[in-house]
């Protein structure tokens, strides 16, 4: 479940429509090449800063980025090297080609917008109380139930609501209209529920 506070809405950009016409990568490569215009890059260090840069709200799993720079290293995009090391495991650095930066180059348009919107993401998306645990239905349906209760009052404590948490105290005022997202999908094999409660905050006197 998200709970979260939201500014005047942004504009939001559809990434699919921004892929470049001339360009046969899908959206994971084009960020692998993204990052790889401003420096070489090893795998886990690609994955750990695309984590960087979405600011947690996307964990790149290495079955999706070493697949996608293979495909990248097959096109001639990327060139890739073994460092050996002696006392840790060895280490395989990509980095960029010509043919790669010609490429990069026709889509810097692409690029910009895909920047803009990830930097507007980072900004209007800021993590305020984070929590995640495993419940019995019993214990969800009591937890739902004291958030029924406090979504009656003009403000709370959401620390309130999970105790054992070790995140600071927020406190959540929620204004009307509140608008309610429902979503039950499947994913990996599992079933799940995303509910979001979305509502603009009074402007500060």
């Amino acid at each position: 479940m998200h709970i979260r506070l939201t500014h005047p809405p942004i504009r939001r950009v559809d990434l699919p429509r921004l892929m470049p016409h001339g360009m046969k990568v899908g959206a994971v490569s084009l960020w692998v090449l993204l990052l790889l215009s401003e420096k070489p890059m090893y795998g886990y260090e690609i994955i750990r800063e695309l984590e960087k840069r979405f600011a947690g709200y996307w964990k790149p799993k290495t079955g999706t980025i070493y697949p996608a720079l293979e495909r990248l290293e097959e096109n001639k995009l990327v060139t890739s090297r073994v460092e050996f090391r002696e006392e840790a495991p060895d280490r395989r650095h990509y980095a960029l080609t010509e043919k790669g930066q010609v490429e990069l180059a026709s889509t810097m348009t692409y690029w910009t917008k895909m920047t803009e919107m990830l930097e507007n993401y980072r900004e209007t998306h800021q993590s305020i109380f984070r929590h995640k645990t495993e419940l019995g239905r019993q214990d969800l349906s009591k937890f739902f139930l004291q958030l029924a209760e406090a979504l009656r009052e003009k403000s709370f404590d959401i620390k309130s609501l999970f105790q054992d948490s070790k995140e600071k105290s927020a406190r959540i005022s929620p204004t009307d209209p509140v608008a309610l997202k429902f979503l039950y999908a499947k994913e990996d094999h599992k079933l799940e529920v995303h509910m979001e409660l979305e509502w603009t905050p009074l402007p500060k006197r």
